[in-house]
């Protein structure tokens, strides 16, 4: 877990700032981190992500501290917690491939989220009265291309890594592990 809060914190760090919300690799780092953690263990990583950038530590996109409450893009970074029920749970697990549509679907939510959370930061806390079409023209479009090829990458690793995470040896090789 502490591995995959490393990889959500350097994620964060990659980032080119295009307007109020940056482009990053944090959603690539939620869907990986989702996917193989499952949502509990998921869940702990963005709240300890959420806790140490809220106290101060700079692990957002451009720093950290309660007022980052108040930026258009602190939105997404819950979307991050509830896209994790989504994308780590055990929905559709007969088929491999079903990853896919869990990674999707948690997408949405956390675009979803931040795009409400924006839209309620622009329009009532600084103001500007923007138009849903020029929010999602903000916090959306220029994202979903970047998005929707990270949660397939996410989840054709995820597909990969989750025999080896989940102990997908059989008791014979653990036991000779063990007695030497």
């Amino acid at each position: 877990m502490s591995i995959m809060l490393a990889i959500l914190i350097v994620a964060s760090k990659i980032s080119f700032n295009i307007g109020p919300i940056p482009i990053t690799l944090q959603t690539f780092a939620v869907a990986i981190i989702s996917c193989l953690l499952k949502w509990k263990r998921a869940s702990i990583v963005f709240l300890a992500y959420i806790i140490m950038g809220l106290i101060g530590i700079p692990v957002f996109s451009t720093g950290g501290g309660f007022a980052y409450v108040l930026t258009p893009s602190f939105g997404f970074i819950i979307g991050f917690l509830v896209s994790s029920f989504i994308t780590g749970s055990n929905l559709f697990n007969k088929h491999k491939w079903t990853i896919f549509i869990k990674c999707v679907l948690g997408l949405l939510v956390l675009d979803f989220i931040g795009i409400v959370y924006m839209a309620i930061i622009l329009n009532l806390y600084k103001g500007l009265n923007y138009d849903l079409a020029k929010i999602l023209t903000i916090g959306f479009t220029p994202f979903i291309v970047k998005d929707l090829i990270s949660v397939g990458i996410a989840g054709l690793i995820s597909i990969r890594l989750d025999p080896v995470l989940n102990n997908s040896y059989d008791s014979s090789e653990l036991n000779v592990i063990n007695s030497d």
